[in-house]
């Protein structure tokens, strides 16, 4: 009787399972002497092993690493930062150096005993180098009770490029103090006078 359709896919279906069959065979014969020889190793020579099967595994993951590095430092680069923005967040980040902290304690010290110009100086090369306390004690400055005071800071702002010594300036230029007259003469103290002149210093560059 001629063999059907069916009987050659039974026929094929046997010998490829019988196939399978005897290459897993193979293949457990081949895996268990090895099992068998590394139960028989030494401890140390187990432990040498692992630490090798531990040290690619570690190797893997940083070339991974690694490989994902460019797109981090892409990312990290964004958008590119004004300079006066930038300096002001590096100089708010940054821990003063020695000397900025230095110029920064002396003006302290200068601010209280009256060397109001010499205390704005030294506030400024305090800022300059560093310390954001510098400027903060500037734009304090700017509301002093006495005239001498917000005037040296007024002069020492206008030297400054930064938004905060701008705004303060802007601030100064528009406010009223007892200490002063509304129309003072020109030997007469005015930080009003003195902070409209530093904003046009600093619009002259």
């Amino acid at each position: 009787m001629p063999s059907t359709f069916t009987d050659d896919l039974k026929h094929m279906v046997k010998d490829a399972a019988s196939g399978a069959r005897d290459r897993l065979t193979a293949i457990q014969g081949g895996v268990q002497p090895t099992l068998v020889k590394m139960r028989a190793l030494p401890a140390a020579t187990k432990k040498k092993i692992a630490v090798a099967g531990v040290a690619v595994a570690v190797l893997g993951l940083g070339l991974a690493v690694r490989g994902k590095s460019p797109r981090s430092e892409r990312i990290a680069d964004g958008p590119s930062f004004r300079a006066s923005n930038l300096s002001e967040m590096q100089t708010d980040a940054r821990p003063p150096a020695r000397a900025a902290q230095r110029s920064y304690a002396v003006g302290k010290a200068e601010e209280k005993h009256g060397e109001y110009k010499a205390a704005a100086e030294s506030y400024l090369v305090a800022a300059r180098k560093g310390d954001a306390r510098g400027l903060r004690k500037l734009v304090a400055m700017t509301h002093a009770p006495k005239c001498e005071a917000r005037s040296e800071a007024a002069d020492a702002l206008g030297t400054m490029r930064s938004k905060k010594a701008t705004a303060a300036l802007k601030k100064l230029a528009r406010s009223r103090f007892k200490d002063e007259s509304r129309s003072p003469g020109i030997f007469s103290c005015s930080s009003r006078r003195a902070a409209q002149k530093a904003l046009e210093r600093q619009t002259r560059g």
